[in-house]
């Protein structure tokens, strides 16, 4: 009977990359009592995860479902008696989602007009240094032109005059090198930085409605995520699971330029980590309080970037 097929479902109810990180909890309960997972995202053109089903939860199963948020080793224990499950999670028990997120990354498969696209808009600077710059706006709000200050709201975005003084900066240390940029927000507001530098932003495959009006971007999320996540450098946005995933969890490991907490237009600062394979909890602590992060005190200590690889794909 229906009651008997044990089944998770994730729908379309945050941005990507927290939906991978739901992925990485619903994989974790399906290891362990045998769930299958159905996915009702709208990347299934451009995005496979691999031992999933797609599938949105029907109404007659709806009365026996279970919602699960945020939860501990406690909560999990309990799930195995649930036959359906709907995960809206990102944070799980630490130990074990960290476990879990190498095998969870090692489930996707971009679509092959996906892949060929990141591989022919790199192409032609493949000699080059590549570094990635995540720009979050939209959704992540500027607290004032003048300052950053990660504890003014929640999500803070960070001022375009940032990522120039950055990116301004790597010039300076590697001739050659450009960069190859994802955000969202409105175009317009990237613009100084084309006229700048030299950038590349990636074209979106196929047409995308946003889920929420702050999400909107001319790009694709799922190009962006994995263009991104081929450099080994990234200029980032703290907080932001996306920059998290691009530059910690898929492709080469890589090193992060955030800022600290807390800075300046007048007195810019920044500061390095190379986090690796850690839990979203871990990129918010380096972004919240600067734990692991390195202060950047010259151009020397800048991580040199390598070309873009995308092998790995």
């Amino acid at each position: 009977m229906w009651w008997n097929d044990k089944r998770i479902y994730i729908s379309n109810f945050a941005g990507l990359a927290n939906r991978l990180e739901a992925l990485v909890l619903a994989s974790l309960i399906e290891e362990r009592f045998g769930h299958s997972i159905y996915l009702d995202w709208p990347e299934k053109g451009s995005l496979e995860v691999l031992g999933t089903r797609t599938g949105a939860l029907m109404p007659w199963r709806r009365p026996w479902s279970t919602k699960i948020r945020d939860f501990g080793l406690a909560e999990l224990e309990g799930m195995g008696r649930h036959s359906t499950i709907v995960v809206r999670s990102t944070y799980g028990p630490r130990e074990l989602q960290q476990r879990q997120l190498a095998p969870t990354a090692a489930r996707l498969r971009l679509s092959p007009s996906v892949k060929q696209a990141i591989v022919q808009s790199l192409e032609s600077r493949r000699s080059r240094p590549a570094v990635g710059v995540h720009i979050r706006h939209g959704d992540f709000r500027l607290f004032g032109d003048d300052h950053f200050d990660v504890s003014r709201g929640r999500h803070p975005a960070v001022p375009i005059w940032w990522y120039s003084h950055v990116m301004e900066l790597f010039v300076r240390r590697f001739p050659g090198v450009y960069f190859i940029l994802g955000y969202t927000g409105e175009a317009g507001a990237i613009e100084p930085l084309r006229k700048k530098f030299d950038i590349v932003t990636l074209p979106a495959t196929k047409t995308q409605r946003p889920l929420l009006p702050g999400h909107a971007s001319s790009g694709d999320p799922v190009i962006d995520l994995f263009a991104l996540a081929c450099c080994t450098v990234l200029v980032a946005s703290p907080t932001s699971s996306f920059s998290h995933w691009a530059a910690n969890i898929l492709g080469p490991e890589a090193t992060c330029i955030i800022p600290p907490p807390v800075t300046s237009r007048s007195s810019p600062a920044l500061s390095r980590i190379k986090l690796g394979k850690r839990v979203v909890l871990d990129w918010r602590d380096a972004a919240e309080k600067g734990a692991g992060a390195t202060p950047v005190l010259s151009d020397e200590e800048l991580p040199e970037p390598a070309p873009a690889a995308t092998g790995w794909l």
